[in-house]
């Protein structure tokens, strides 16, 4: 009890140890400082296991709540003011004790595998913090209680990201692939960032449990619930990379493998799948954002699935594999399968950070991503050939496996829920079986293609290594385990409010082993093009879908239309300053100070040839009628002055008897 009281210790002991990675010692391609970051979150990982193993035996009750004080501010709900305190604090329930597992152990095993794989790198040290405070961000979107402290994290959980993905930013790839990651990612950022502005108007809290007391009881309108729902989602596809916002992550194999495998694992991207889930309730009280979960996770899962096919890069085949098994996860959610989607999850970071560690093995050897360059590896990486084809096994959902009991999983789920959807996944899952195994055969089998680095490959360290056989072995055994007496199903579940569960159809017998038949054939097909010495049958089908071929080269062309909304945007951009320098500056402000000029001038002239003279001539006038008046006053005849006196009397006289 004393390790969940203490749970929130585990984000702040990696954040820590990134700093003190980064800030403790200079950097050295040889620094000891690594070690602090792997100790940090070796002792994550002992807390979380525990945590979880007391979750399962049942010593831990869950869910558990802790909050504190964090900051106060005025506030008016429904017209009246009010002061609220906003809480800081951790809240751990079934999903977050087996994401605490997921993430530690995901990070723990990659950090100690960079040990090999980036030794020597001359940035080794800031390499460690990064990684560590990457994890600490995730960890703490993991346990927050409260949506704006999510939030926080979510946001630093993009920022890590960009600046994995952008480690090596000396190079042009790499810049470019971290920027299109945070900038596309900020694109659904709007979204749930709205979304939780409509949350605190509504509820006046940022706290989940009031948030779902809230909805439980009614008082959340089925529209305010699905605009919540949608910007939820909005969100989520970009971090958790749904169409159309998967764009960024084939490109962000630009960073070091170890950061592929656990931005693909159990970080980053395992992100937008744990926020539907943590909100799941929203989802519950509104059919149409459910629909648009589902719809959104079916697509994804099969246009990801039919770029793989044609990918040569090992990575960024992993990296397509990934998009469409979030796909299946999402499609999971919005089918009611809240406890398949993160089954699948979970199952899921052991085989794709075990896949991805294995593609870092492969490149560390013969220091190239094009499969076309490799070949017959398998005999100088037996170990690496053996835990990939595992990993390969398991995702596509061998029999036994960990990936066969959680894909199995969503299909019966979402059969049950839209059989439309259902044929979608499925074909995702046999698309899937086939560039899966492909990627298998044009590495390690055949015969080599590239026979200078076929000579320089060797196995890898025992630091890369260890953490292979690890993986390997969750691959094989962690989903046999979990649904165990339905263990999973105990400790991750989700219970709608009664009457919001729509009708679920009834799953067919043999459901399962029909899809598995599709899947050998799928492996058949790809064995007979990619498993034999020679290529001829898989460039001749190529040659015969050319258009097909390049539309999925193209990704369909998602990322020209994005690029070119940019160019419109710049474009637009470009004509606002021409409008702006070329209009409105200068004819309006110049050309009205040119106006302003010219009248100045016109008054200063009218001035000088009508004001000046007029005065002039006024003066003058007054100047000779005073020299007269003066001159005829000065010549001292008294006749004249009693004349002009008798004149002007009379005149006077003449004008008061006239009146």
């Amino acid at each position: 009890m004393r390790m969940l009281e203490h749970v929130y210790l585990i984000p702040l002991i990696p954040l820590v140890a990134s700093f003190i990675i980064l800030l403790a010692a200079p950097e050295d391609p040889h620094s000891p400082m690594p070690l602090v970051g792997i100790a940090a979150i070796g002792w994550c990982l002992i807390q979380s296991v525990a945590i979880f193993y007391g979750a399962v035996i049942g010593s831990i009750h869950i869910p558990y709540q802790m909050d504190w004080s964090w900051f106060s501010f005025g506030a008016t709900i429904g017209g009246k003011p009010f002061l609220y305190d906003m809480p800081i604090g951790v809240l751990i329930d079934g999903a977050a004790v087996v994401m605490l597992v997921v993430v530690c152990l995901v990070s723990f095993l990659v950090q100690v595998y960079s040990l090999g794989y980036m030794h020597g790198d001359p940035h080794f040290k800031r390499y460690y913090a990064y990684l560590s405070f990457f994890t600490a961000a995730m960890l703490g979107l993991v346990v927050s209680s409260n949506l704006l402290v999510t939030f926080c994290c979510w946001e630093l959980v993009g920022f890590s990201s960009y600046i994995l993905i952008g480690f090596w930013f000396e190079r042009a790839e790499p810049a470019y692939a971290a920027k299109k990651a945070f900038i596309t990612t900020k694109l659904g950022d709007l979204g749930l960032y709205v979304a939780l502005l409509l949350i605190f108007s509504l509820v006046g809290s940022f706290q989940i449990p009031q948030i779902a007391q809230f909805v439980a009881q009614g008082y959340m309108p089925a529209g305010a619930a699905t605009a919540i729902g949608l910007g939820l989602l909005c969100g989520a596809a970009g971090k958790s990379a749904q169409f159309p916002l998967f764009i960024w992550l084939p490109d962000a194999m630009e960073g070091p493998t170890p950061v592929s495998a656990l931005i693909h694992a159990a970080t980053m991207v395992a992100a937008g799948i744990y926020l539907v889930a943590k909100c799941y309730f929203i989802y519950a009280a509104s059919p149409i954002a459910m629909f648009a979960v589902a719809w959104a996770g079916a697509l994804t899962a099969l246009l990801a699935a039919t770029m793989a096919v044609v990918c040569y890069d090992i990575k960024r085949v992993l990296a397509f594999s990934t998009v469409s098994q979030l796909g299946f996860m999402m499609c999971a959610l919005g089918c009611w399968g809240y406890t398949a989607g993160l089954f699948h999850l979970t199952t899921h970071a052991a085989f794709k950070a075990l896949l991805f560690l294995c593609a870092g093995s492969v490149i560390h050897a013969v220091h190239t991503n094009d499969m076309r360059q490799m070949g017959n590896l398998s005999k100088k990486m037996p170990f690496t050939a053996l835990a990939t084809f595992v990993g390969t096994c398991a995702i596509t959902g061998i029999p036994f496996l960990s990936g066969w009991y959680s894909k199995d999983m969503i299909l019966e789920q979402v059969y049950e829920y839209d059989p439309h959807l259902f044929f979608i996944l499925a074909l995702s899952a046999v698309l899937t079986a086939f560039y899966m195994f492909r990627l298998v055969f044009l590495t390690f089998t055949g015969t080599e293609r590239d026979l200078e680095r076929y000579r320089h490959a060797h196995e890898s360290p025992w630091t890369m290594t260890v953490p292979l056989g690890i993986l390997a072995a969750l691959s094989i055994f962690s989903g046999a385990y979990l649904s165990h007496n339905h263990l999973f199903e105990r400790l991750v579940h989700f219970d709608p409010p009664a009457g919001l569960m729509p009708r679920m159809n009834v799953a067919p017998p043999g459901l399962g082993g029909i899809v598995f038949a599709a899947v050998a054939c799928a492996i058949l097909f790809s064995y007979r093009l990619y498993g034999r010495h020679d290529f001829r049958l898989a460039e001749d089908l190529k040659r015969r879908l050319a258009p097909v071929f390049n539309l999925l080269e193209r990704r369909y062309y998602l990322d020209d239309s994005f690029l070119a909304l940019v160019d419109l945007g710049d474009r637009t951009a470009k004509m606002a300053f021409w409008i702006d320098s070329e209009v409105i500056d200068r004819i309006f402000v110049d050309g009205w100070d040119l106006l302003a000029q010219l009248a100045a001038q016109l008054g200063q002239l009218f001035d000088a040839l009508f004001i000046d003279r007029m005065v002039d001539e006024t003066g003058g006038l007054s100047v000779s009628v005073g020299g007269a008046l003066r001159w005829l006053i000065r010549r001292g005849m008294i006749q004249e002055y009693l004349l002009w006196t008798a004149a002007v009397l009379s005149t006077l006289a003449f004008l008061i008897a006239w009146r």
